[in-house]
């Protein structure tokens, strides 16, 4: 008999909203689910502080640029057959849950779409949206200029979260990602402004 994958309810957990973690799936494939259900909820509640704030910057897409970075940096589902098999079972598992307000988390699909869409992984994956009626295409325009200098967009934003006044603190697979976004583009930027050791000093 098949069984349906439920996500954790609000009152399962102490974020006061239904999330997408799914104790089924985290059994199922391990930490590599957790930290990506960690990071894709983590981001999506910093998305939530960023629609209250009238003065803020933030990117349309942002959240689903950031959840589509840290899985471009962690997956590979063209030569990991793991990895293909956890897209599926994550987005498939959020397509199931029908409608109403959905989980944080939720944007992870859009992310894989987005992945695809660009090139960065294979057409193949596109069967797992067979049952979208439509392509996100508004979302994918908004997101490419990010993509430009994914690096520095993602590094900005990184920061922006850890900075962000949460009532409970991201989790530490987050914080660790996030800080190692940012901490990416410090060291290409002193790369690219440290002196030349062979030929910057005088003398003969």
């Amino acid at each position: 008999m098949k069984r349906h994958l439920d996500v954790t309810e609000a009152s399962d957990q102490p974020l006061g909203r239904d999330t997408i973690m799914d104790p089924a799936l985290a059994a199922k494939h391990g930490s590599l689910y957790v930290r990506l259900a960690c990071f894709a909820i983590d981001v999506d509640r910093v998305r939530e502080l960023t629609e209250v704030d009238p003065d803020g910057v933030w990117p349309f897409g942002w959240e689903v640029f950031l959840t589509e970075v840290w899985l471009l940096a962690t997956l590979d589902p063209e030569n990991e057959e793991a990895h293909r098999a956890l897209l599926e079972d994550v987005c498939l598992n959020i397509f199931d849950l029908g409608p109403g307000e959905p989980p944080l988390g939720a944007q992870i699909p859009f992310a894989v779409h987005d992945a695809i869409s660009r090139g960065e992984w294979p057409e193949s994956l596109r069967s797992i949206f067979a049952s979208w009626k439509g392509e996100p295409t508004q979302l994918e325009a908004e997101l490419a200029p990010l993509f430009d200098e994914p690096d520095v967009e993602a590094a900005d934003l990184a920061l922006a979260c850890l900075e962000a006044p949460l009532d409970l603190p991201v989790a530490p697979p987050t914080r660790h990602a996030l800080e190692a976004m940012v901490e990416s583009l410090e060291e290409t930027r002193g790369s690219e402004t440290a002196p030349n050791e062979t030929g910057s000093s005088g003398g003969s």
